[in-house]
């Protein structure tokens, strides 16, 4: 037993609390106080929960939790238990970021996001798409046969047959509508989308191969790259002014802050720190 891991760190925290409990003996406790603001918040959210008003009884008891939680957790500050811990450290950065983000104020006026657009209409180009059918032949279930099979079907829907009387099951869409190249290709890779924004509209062709098997595809409908106005993607110019001016604020709150320190990499074990830019 006095092997197991678990059993030398229950020992070893023990030794710790006792030795920081010794050395506080003589010190003045650390005060705690619960303000009448965090009072009412421990009261609204228990009573969320419970759907009623609480007794002076569950009152007592939602605050009693809140200070143990807070005598625990100067206790992991005194030990140490926040040090090296990685899940500790993601949710400090991710608070650190939120409120860099909250300094900035993203929420733009038409006037800022106009010219914003106007500086890169390039970026909001909508791009050509397309809007074609596919009927897929799954080599999985057909074996050999499906280049056969695939080819049979495509001499039938040239001659009027429906595509609902051919080929298997898949996930994907029987119809694309208004797909734009990046993401047929990544479904369907690049010979089906050079096919969708290259052959001829309106009638099957095929059989063409993708990670998942056959294709036999046709097109209904095709129209080129364009530049939209700006009412048309507003939407989306608001969303990017947002992001980058959001990125914008925490680039500069880091720079700040990363000036208030000297920062050193050690690249090997036992080689010299080298400043870090």
């Amino acid at each position: 037993m006095l092997k197991d891991p678990l059993v030398h760190f229950l020992i070893l925290g023990a030794a710790l609390f006792a030795t920081l409990s010794w050395l506080a003996d003589d010190a003045a406790p650390e005060r705690i106080v619960i303000d009448a603001e965090r009072v009412a918040a421990l009261e609204r959210s228990a009573e969320l929960l419970q759907g009623r008003d609480l007794t002076e009884a569950e009152r007592r008891e939602v605050v009693a939790a809140a200070i143990r939680d807070e005598v625990y957790y100067r206790e992991a500050l005194a030990l140490g238990l926040d040090v090296n811990d990685d899940e500790v450290k993601r949710r400090l950065v991710e608070k650190i970021q939120y409120l860099n983000e909250n300094l900035a104020d993203p929420e733009p006026t038409e006037a800022e996001l106009r010219a914003y657009f106007e500086q890169q209409p390039e970026r909001f180009e909508i791009p050509p798409l397309a809007t074609f059918d596919q009927v897929f032949f799954s080599p999985r279930m057909r074996g050999d046969a499906v280049v056969a099979d695939a080819e049979a079907a495509l001499a039938a829907l040239k001659d009027g047959a429906s595509p609902e009387d051919f080929g298997d099951s898949t996930p994907l869409e029987s119809r694309f509508v208004l797909a734009d190249p990046d993401r047929i290709r990544v479904l369907l890779r690049d010979a089906i989308t050079d096919a969708v924004f290259g052959a001829e509209t309106g009638t099957w062709l095929g059989p063409y191969e993708s990670d998942f098997g056959l294709h036999l595809i046709r097109i209904v409908e095709r129209s080129a790259a364009r530049q939209p106005s700006f009412e048309e993607v507003a939407g989306d110019v608001r969303e990017a002014y947002i992001v980058e001016t959001l990125e914008r604020a925490n680039e500069a709150a880091y720079a700040e802050i990363r000036s208030r320190y000297d920062i050193a990499v050690e690249w090997q074990d036992g080689a010299a720190a080298e400043p870090w830019p």
